[in-house]
């Protein structure tokens, strides 16, 4: 008798333990009919935004449907695979078209609203979404070029040929006079922690001693490094159509040069890398840092900027391409603006590094530079400074910027595409001082 009940308990726990490991608990993959719903902002109370171009791409696969959307702001995209994605809309509106809409002429001839959202799951689950959109800035001045790859590491000038390019957008005359360059302070991990936001990045309410008006996350930025540009008004000059260069070292890196400690520093193929001798300003730490890099030297004939903050021992922007850069004015001294810990430190002391708050209001331009579109790190820009961003397909030490594009032609006068959005307006390119992409 207990034989045949061990053997009716062997038989009931085989079939319990097959009917668990036939129940499928983990999530759905088959595809789902996917519903965006795109609106304004608040500031125009969340009217449906018809004809905004939505785009999901899957951040794996890089698989796209793209599509406008109806009447009533929304989009339907049918069978889309389960996966992460990114989902981007944009409309641009004429200024007439902006007056028909807002019953206000904007200050340029037209006007970018951008939403996005990243790494975002879409299942069988989770198959509808509202995304908002922001109005965007033209300004005068863009960022036209930034080169943060550097070049080959053997071969080339590995970082120390780094630069940034600035360009004149407008029809009139632009001054870098007491303007700001910064390099905006992101996370780069993607883990959700205590200090965070959802998506991995900084949480600034937490942060030691917060006391800013508005949201901390959303209309500020924070320094990473921060230069100011000489002159006391009308020095440097910026005509329509011209650009500036920063370079974080103004020498010719094609050919040989003395370093700070005598000796010969050199390349062993010139065309990897980039003459800055002519650059119009340089980051110069030699007497700012205990031990400065020997290849940071004085070119005596170019304008050193004002050194504010400062990551590492000269302008070393991140070889991976995740940086986000903004140029920014202000009537106040930026010194005197608030800084802040970041979130993660407690425990304030004389060592902690405290960083800069900006207003988003006072930035000029701004864009976002990422590793690759399957390899990303949190969000670090604000959607209506710069709703996507742009990377080198060469990677580190490629020798190729993150380069904008031309939008127009007028006469000898190329104006940059500005569009809000370094996904449209940047390309990776070989890099060049004061070329162009197209």
């Amino acid at each position: 008798m207990k034989k045949l009940f061990s053997k009716i308990m062997l038989a009931g726990i085989v079939a319990f333990s097959l009917a668990c490991s036939e129940r499928d608990d983990s999530p759905r993959v088959e595809p789902t009919d996917v519903t965006i719903q795109v609106n304004h902002s608040e500031d125009f109370d969340q009217e449906p935004a018809q004809g905004s171009k939505v785009t999901l791409r899957n951040t794996t696969s890089q698989q796209t449907f793209e599509g406008e959307t109806t009447a009533d702001g929304s989009i339907i995209f049918e069978a889309v695979p389960s996966g992460i994605y990114d989902i981007s809309a944009t409309i641009t509106m004429d200024a007439e078209a902006f007056f028909n809409f807002a019953g206000y002429l904007p200050d340029g001839e037209e006007v970018v609203f951008n939403a996005n959202q990243t790494a975002v799951p879409i299942n069988t689950t989770a198959s509808s979404f509202t995304v908002e959109l922001l109005a965007g800035r033209l300004g005068n001045l863009v960022i036209k070029q930034v080169y943060a790859a550097g070049s080959d590491r053997v071969d080339g000038a590995l970082f120390r040929d780094q630069f940034i390019e600035i360009h004149n957008n407008s029809t009139e005359t632009q001054y870098m006079d007491g303007l700001y360059i910064m390099g905006v302070l992101g996370r780069l991990a993607n883990s959700v922690q205590d200090f965070t936001q959802p998506d991995g990045q900084w949480d600034w309410t937490k942060s030691v001693g917060m006391n800013a008006e508005g949201d901390p996350n959303t209309d500020y930025v924070y320094s990473k490094w921060l230069y100011q540009f000489p002159g006391s008004g009308q020095q440097y000059p910026v005509e329509p159509g011209a650009s500036i260069i920063l370079a974080a070292t103004a020498v010719n890196h094609k050919a040989p040069f003395e370093g700070n400690d005598g000796n010969t520093i050199t390349v062993n193929n010139p065309d990897l890398t980039v003459n800055l001798s002519n650059a119009d300003f340089e980051v110069y730490l030699g007497d700012d840092v205990p031990t400065p890099l020997a290849s940071d030297i004085d070119n005596q004939s170019v304008p050193n900027m004002l050194n504010i903050q400062w990551q590492g021992t000269d302008l070393i922007l991140d070889n991976r391409g995740r940086e986000s850069v903004v140029i920014f004015a202000s009537d106040v001294d930026v010194r005197t603006f608030p800084r802040y810990a970041t979130p993660n430190s407690q425990n304030i002391t004389n060592n902690t590094v405290l960083r800069y708050q900006i207003p988003k209001s006072l930035i000029i331009d701004g864009v976002e530079g990422q590793e690759s579109p399957t390899n990303q790190v949190p969000k670090m820009l604000p959607v209506d400074i710069d709703a996507g961003f742009f990377y080198v397909p060469g990677g580190s030490f490629s020798s190729e910027a993150g380069f904008r594009l031309t939008a127009n032609t007028f006469g000898d006068r190329r104006v940059m595409k500005d569009s809000n959005n370094s996904e449209n307006d940047i390309i990776g390119k070989k890099a060049d001082p004061k070329g162009f992409a197209d």
